[in-house]
């Protein structure tokens, strides 16, 4: 299948559609300056003169230079912390209020620069000081104590450049005493106001607060802001009582559940008849339980002599049974008993009735059981009237603290307020004491420590002479930009490439056509280098090329090459014949033929006669093998292209053209065509249809964006199979790599490789 030429196809002019394809091509802008260096040096110094020029005609200009010193008083040592009138700032401060239109306007009216002749006829005087006034700060840093600035003016009047500047000077040393005073002053004011208002709040808070106090509630256990004596933060009584209260009420009420239970676990008892020993032990459980004490003074009185009575009515129901009545223990414990019913009797205390018996006090022995339980009713009932006191006094304390805690809000939010204020109040104080401190011994003062001195600047004339010299490199630049740009030709190897998507088959360096001939060679042309000069650097271009034919034809089999370029001058016949001979040295037996029935050149290059070749055999005069040359080199044979017919494009249409390409199968190994320009006549693409390939030859410098473009919609068209792109004419520096090779090239071989070239032919 024939393979196209492939293009970068945005890259290529003459296409209707803009979205397809452009005119322009890159423009290497080194590449360009080195071409035309010598045009941007005659550009730069023109344009260097009319700088000069231009300086000369608007005159020339001096510079008025003082320096000052703008340093801080600090003759008060206070704190910075402490200070109120702040007096620096960022770095560029003084820079900006010396720039200022108010500073430039006051140095107007002290200087009466207006009158000066530098603004005669200036509708804005400030406007124009500020322009060309320049302050540099040469000494000091951020929030410094000192700062040396410079201050500069240009005028093309020395003496009014040194008026501008002493104007500055005295402008911003009256800026800075002015406003240092108008800053204290004002701050004394605002701080005296602020002082008084405070005060007339203070006095106000004071009363409202008296007044309050005359009105508050006394129960507190401590005053406001202290602590009471057990340690407490709250100062309200009433607020503990509801506290004592409820914890009392928490415990009545545990000790009436208990209680309770012990009625209904003794009824219960009672009730299933459980034996008496059973009930002896329950109610020593409850009487050992009881020994915790929680009940008031009087409850835990009668509760120790109730723990001994019914203790010892069981211990002397043991004695009597154990020993009988009149044993001592059991005299003692009766003696025990009297003295805890007596203590029963006098504290109203409703007891059994007393058995007598022999002389003796003793209790039923069933008795003693109904006695606990009836001592625990009582209890209960004793109980549940003290919960019911202790709800009211709860109800009464609880509306009495909350009472209490809103006087205790209100006072310590009157409190608070009094403190906020006096605080104030006293910060205003030390502020008016220190801005009255501060206004006499800070500010700033201005010194001037160099004089003011003018001398002429070389700034001007650099600058007309710089803007002078860009102007003419601009200019000749965008004249060579231009020529560049309208120029479409392929100059470079790099904007051919960039034509071009696949890698170039080989470039060949230029090279004059006139030369001098070996001896031997006498008939054949100089441009033929491959025979003239071997070693030379173009002979091993056309190796490498020769290379590159040998692994393009090996790999695809092609055996019938055509060589043709876009237009006539392009170098292809000599680029073929060179390579002809190159690959006739590889060993390889090549024909070369040569199509171009109009202006053929092959036979000159050789040497050859131009009586016969390929017009005679196609018209049948003569024999394919009887019109072949032979040539200095063996394996190189050369078919001229004979007499010039009138009709060469019916001669190679014909079938005797096919037969003469089979033939030349057969014989040679490789056979190359000599074809005409392909944008010339139509030749080209009627032999390019009988070969196995074409070999397109495009001239650096000469080949134009047009002709490639052209070139390539003709190769689509008739579906040629483009081998690869010599590129000829290439110029020594374009050829980076061949720079530094030169001598290697140039250097003649050995007397014995000679000797060796000259026996085969070379």
């Amino acid at each position: 299948m024939p393979r196209e030429l492939e293009f970068h196809a945005s890259k290529l002019p003459g296409h209707t559609d803009a979205n397809e394809e452009t005119v322009l091509k890159p423009v290497n802008f080194v590449s360009l300056a080195l071409r035309y260096r010598w045009w941007l040096v005659v550009g730069g110094a023109c344009g260097l003169m009319l700088g000069y020029l231009g300086y000369l005609q608007s005159g020339p200009e001096y510079e008025a230079t003082a320096q000052i010193l703008v340093s801080r008083k600090n003759t008060v040592p206070l704190r910075e912390e402490q200070r109120t009138l702040g007096d620096w700032g960022e770095r560029s401060e003084h820079i900006a209020l010396i720039m200022s239109p108010m500073i430039a306007n006051q140095a107007v009216e002290i200087g009466q620069l207006q009158k000066l002749p530098t603004f005669q006829g200036s509708t804005d005087v400030v406007e124009d000081i500020l322009t060309d006034l320049k302050v540099k700060r040469s000494s000091g840093q951020d929030q410094s104590y000192m700062n040396v600035l410079g201050l500069t003016y240009a005028s093309r009047y020395p003496a009014d450049a040194r008026a501008v500047v002493s104007a500055m000077i005295k402008a911003y040393e009256k800026y800075l005493a002015e406003t240092r005073s108008e800053k204290s002053n004002e701050a004394m004011v605002q701080a005296q106001k602020s002082h008084d208002e405070v005060l007339v709040k203070l006095r106000a808070k004071e009363q409202e607060y008296h007044t309050f106090r005359a009105t508050a509630p006394l129960q507190w256990k401590a005053p406001v802001g202290g602590t009471s004596p057990d340690g407490q933060s709250t100062t309200n009584v009433h607020q503990d009582r509801v506290l004592a209260a409820e914890e009392q009420r928490k415990l009545n009420l545990l000790r009436q559940a208990e209680v309770q239970s012990r009625i209904s676990a003794l009824e219960a008892a009672l009730a299933r008849k459980e034996p008496r020993d059973v009930l002896e032990v329950l109610i020593r459980r409850y009487l050992q339980q009881d020994g915790s004490g929680f009940e008031n003074q009087r409850q835990q009185d009668i509760s120790i002599f109730e723990n001994r009575l019914l203790p010892l009515i069981l211990e002397e129901k043991r004695l009597l049974r154990d020993y009988g009545a009149d044993h001592p223990d059991v005299k003692l414990n009766r003696q025990s008993m009297a003295t805890a019913l007596d203590f029963y009797r006098r504290q109203g205390i409703r007891l059994p009735e007393e058995r007598v018996a022999n002389g003796e006090t003793t209790l039923e022995p069933q008795d003693f059981i109904s006695l606990y339980v009836s001592s625990l009713k009582q209890e209960i009932a004793e109980r549940q009237g003290r919960d019911r006191e202790l709800d009211k006094i709860v109800q009464k304390e609880s509306a009495e603290a909350r009472g209490v805690a809103i006087f205790q809000a209100k006072d310590e939010t009157l409190n608070s307020e009094l403190s906020r204020l006096r605080d104030l109040w006293g910060q205003l104080a030390n502020q008016i004491n220190q801005v009255d401190i501060e206004k006499d011994g800070s500010g700033y003062t201005l010194r001037q420590i160099a004089p003011v001195k003018d001398e002429l600047s070389i700034k001007k004339l650099l600058k007309f002479a710089g803007a002078g010299c860009l102007f003419g490199l601009a200019l000749v630049g965008a004249i060579c930009v231009l020529r560049e740009v309208r120029d479409t030709r392929l100059n470079t190897l790099a904007e051919l490439r960039h034509v071009l998507e696949q890698p170039l088959l080989g470039s060949i360096t230029r090279f004059a056509a006139l030369g001098q001939r070996r001896p031997d060679l006498a008939r054949v042309h100089p441009a033929l280098r491959y025979l003239h000069a071997p070693h030379s650097m173009e002979a091993e271009n056309y190796r490498s090329l020769r290379s590159a034919i040998n692994v393009v034809c090996d790999s695809s089999e092609q055996k019938i090459i055509q060589v043709s370029s876009p237009e006539p001058g392009d170098g292809k016949t000599t680029t073929v014949a060179n390579l002809a001979l190159a690959a006739a040295q590889s060993g390889k037996k090549v024909l070369l033929i040569d199509a171009d029935l109009r202006r053929p050149m092959l036979h000159t290059l050789f040497g050859l006669p131009a009586d016969i070749g390929l017009a005679e055999v196609l018209t049948g005069e003569l024999e394919f093998l009887n019109a072949i040359r032979p040539t200095a080199v063996e394996m190189l044979s050369v078919l001229p292209a004979g007499q010039p017919p009138t009709n060469p494009s019916e001669l190679l249409s014909s079938a005797a053209l096919s037969q003469v390409f089979a033939d030349a199968r057969r014989e040679f190994d490789l056979v190359f065509v000599d074809g005409p320009p392909l944008l010339a006549v139509s030749d080209p693409c009627i032999i390019g249809r009988q070969t196995d390939g074409l070999l397109l030859v495009l001239r650096l410098g000469k080949t134009s964006l047009q002709a490639v473009r052209q070139t390539r919609d003709l190769v689509q068209t008739h579906a040629l199979n483009v081998i690869g792109v010599v590129a000829n004419g290439l110029a020594v520096d374009d050829a980076g790599a061949y720079a530094d090779r030169g001598a290697y090239y140039r250097t003649e071989p050995a007397p014995e490789t000679k000797r060796e070239l000259v026996e085969v032919g070379v």
